[in-house]
């Protein structure tokens, strides 16, 4: 790796450092699946009531949460990546991830912009995780895709909390304390129209971190459910240069956890 590419994951993982101080990677797969169609998650202010119905568009599947190999099978392989894409090695959470201390005393404080915190920064156990690299190793052209099991409801639970958070306005913004004076996180909700999962789309920008240009760090996560399971991408870049997700890598991704979790 070379210039701004050397600097690309620690960039993505020092800015989580900066702002909570943790972060992290995970796995392989065979077999491809259904189709992931077209109709849109609409925003909702509902929390988590098991009887409160998903966006139109995005049936919620009754399907079990997996561990082990079977969710390793869901991450998406080599050969299903777009043309001109590597993956890094795949990691599995051996335990679970919880909020780092800092981010903790925020969602303590802001209890509306928990559900973001925990999106960013928890790692259920036995969850997979990879970096996709499309083009060249920079930044925006990095995905971390991360699957996991969450069993018991956790998922729906998680999936109602996180909506309410981000698509119903609870959570626009959170002060971290970073140990230099705290830092400044902006929230806002990234539409994802097309998906036939329960989804939230939501992007996080800070005023410091940029590597290249001016105007602070954008992160840009995208949470997609299927039954108990749930898969987070993302991915970052200066805010100058407006990152996004692919849809290259989003579709397939979703495609194969549905046809995994069955």
């Amino acid at each position: 790796m070379t210039g701004p590419t050397a600097r690309v994951a620690p960039a993505i993982l020092a800015l989580l450092a900066l702002t909570a101080g943790c972060a992290s990677s995970p796995s392989p797969s065979p077999t491809p699946a259904p189709a992931v169609s077209t109709s849109s998650p609409a925003a909702s202010t509902q929390t988590g009531d098991d009887n409160a119905a998903p966006p139109p568009g995005a049936a919620w599947r009754p399907s079990a949460a997996l561990f082990g190999e079977r969710l390793a099978a869901a991450l998406l392989p080599d050969a299903d990546l777009p043309p001109g894409s590597t993956a890094e090695a795949p990691a599995v959470a051996s335990t679970a991830t919880a909020l780092d201390p800092k981010a903790e005393a925020a969602a303590q404080q802001h209890p509306e912009c928990a559900p973001v915190l925990r999106a960013m920064f928890e790692r259920p156990a036995g969850s997979v995780r990879r970096w996709y690299v499309t083009g060249n190793n920079v930044l925006a052209n990095r995905t971390q895709i991360d699957v996991a099991g969450l069993a018991d409801g956790l998922s729906r639970e998680r999936f109602e909390a996180l909506r309410a958070a981000v698509t119903g306005g609870g959570c626009t913004g959170v002060r971290l304390d970073n140990g230099n004076g705290g830092v400044q996180l902006t929230v806002e909700p990234v539409p994802w129209p097309g998906l036939d999962v329960p989804a939230v789309g939501f992007q996080v920008r800070t005023p410091t971190g940029a590597v290249t240009s001016p105007g602070g760090l954008t992160r840009v996560y995208l949470w997609a459910a299927v039954g108990d399971n749930r898969v987070l991408f993302l991915t970052a870049d200066d805010t100058a240069h407006a990152p996004a997700l692919r849809p290259e890598l989003v579709t397939p991704q979703l495609q194969r956890l549905v046809a995994a979790a069955g």
